[in-house]
């Protein structure tokens, strides 16, 4: 019993260790099938990421090339757009080039150095032309005359600034001042003046002005001298200036009308009382004041200075070189002014190289030269156009018409002498 109970027990062991190996097997597959399963699951999604890896591959290079050809698109857009605006500005560069060549380059006068613009001339034109008018310029000489003093102007206001000369600030405020009135801004719109261009104008009429009076006060006396030789064509020059003081009697009625015999012996009379006065030694300047009639001189006591140069009338210069300092010519002197009461104040040595007078014309020599060294030519055809688009008028047609006057006017002339002539042998 005991021995079957052993053997039992043995079985009972043995069993067990076979179901627990069993167990174990069985628990060892399970493992291995979740392993497998596992392993399983870790491929697919490997092969799916893999996959999707691939899809993105595909995707970004279909992206990158839709983004290609969207860009090669824009760029062809874009090149086709910039073409448009390109071509709308040149063809507004265009349109502004022909404005700024018509009004800034386009010109009707040229000299070496520089130009006279069409809107320039326009502006001298508006200035100029009226006042030529008025001192008795033919109508179809004024246009050449300010095409002349343009370019003129143009060629001393460079001069002027190689030289280094500056508008003083009294001058530059003088101008701010006109360009700085509303009455004056108006009346220059209302003639069509461009403001800017005419201000400018105002400059550089004070710079040359400016510049004429440099060269006038830096000449020297030899430069004087040797123009002075050079016009008289005399080594014997007389080099005096003359102080004098006058007083003019006109033999003129209040219209300039020539005054009749009676009239005449009228002012004559008159004129040699007051001489006897100022001999007797009454104030000059007080005579000068009470009785000169020229207006030019009486504000000063009457003074005039004069250099024996032939600008002054003959007559005048005469009787002043006969007389000492402080001495009162003995007695009336005629020209075609009237009658002259002269005292001479005093006479300078070598006054005449001093003398302002001869000091500007010297200049004007000097700016001559220097004009006809730029070669000046105006357009003529160019300028009759200007001319006929500011006033309407054919230059070439107007000089046709002075012509034909002209000759009119010395047929009548002729006649006229004729007539007289016929009078004069009647009456002898």
């Amino acid at each position: 019993m005991g021995k079957n109970k052993e053997v039992e027990d043995k079985d009972v062991k043995k069993d067990e260790k076979i179901e627990t190996k069993n167990e174990k097997v069985k628990e060892s597959k399970k493992e291995e099938k979740i392993e497998n399963k596992k392993e399983a699951v870790k491929e697919a999604k490997k092969e799916k990421k893999a996959e999707i890896k691939e899809e993105k591959k595909l995707d970004v290079k279909e992206e990158k090339a839709l983004v290609k050809k969207v860009k090669k698109t824009a760029n062809n857009d874009t090149k086709i757009i910039m073409g448009i605006v390109i071509g709308v500005i040149l063809i507004a560069f265009a349109i502004f080039g022909f404005y700024f060549y018509k009004v800034n380059i386009d010109y009707v006068v040229s000299y070496d150095g520089g130009t006279v613009t069409k809107a320039d001339y326009k502006v001298y034109y508006a200035m100029f032309a009226q006042m030529l008018t008025y001192y008795g310029y033919p109508e179809s000489e004024i246009p050449d005359q300010i095409a002349q003093k343009a370019a003129l102007d143009g060629i001393l206001s460079k001069a002027a600034k190689e030289a280094g000369v500056e508008i003083s600030q009294e001058d530059k405020d003088e101008i701010e001042a006109v360009f700085s009135n509303e009455e004056n801004l108006d009346s220059f719109r209302s003639q069509g003046i461009d403001i800017a261009r005419v201000k400018k104008l105002y400059y550089n009429d004070y710079l040359i002005t400016a510049y004429m009076e440099k060269l006038e006060n830096e000449a020297t006396d030899e430069q004087i001298l040797e123009y002075i030789k050079s016009y008289s064509g005399s080594e014997d020059i007389d080099l005096y200036e003359y102080n004098t003081q006058h007083i003019l009697f006109k033999l003129t009625d209040s219209n300039g009308d020539e005054l009749d015999d009676a009239g005449k012996a009228e002012v004559k009379a008159k004129a040699e009382q007051v001489l006897q006065r100022a001999k007797s030694g009454e104030d000059f300047a007080a005579l000068v004041e009470e009785f000169s009639e020229d207006t030019g001189t009486k504000e000063d006591a009457g003074r005039y200075a004069f250099c024996d140069n032939g600008t002054t009338m003959e007559e005048f210069v005469k009787a002043a070189k006969t007389l000492n300092d402080g001495e009162i010519y003995n007695g009336l002197v005629e020209t075609s002014a009237g009658y002259h009461i002269i005292k001479l104040e005093s006479k300078v040595e070598n006054g005449r190289l001093k003398n302002s007078s001869e000091r500007e014309e010297y200049v004007n020599k000097l700016i001559n030269d220097l004009s006809d060294s730029k070669n000046i030519q105006v357009d003529v055809d160019g300028l009759n156009a200007l001319i006929k688009e500011i006033t309407g008028v054919d230059p070439s047609e107007q000089e046709e018409e002075e012509d034909t006057t002209t000759d009119t006017d010395t047929t009548t002339e002729e006649g006229t002498d004729t007539n007289t002539e016929t009078d004069n042998t009647t009456q002898e």
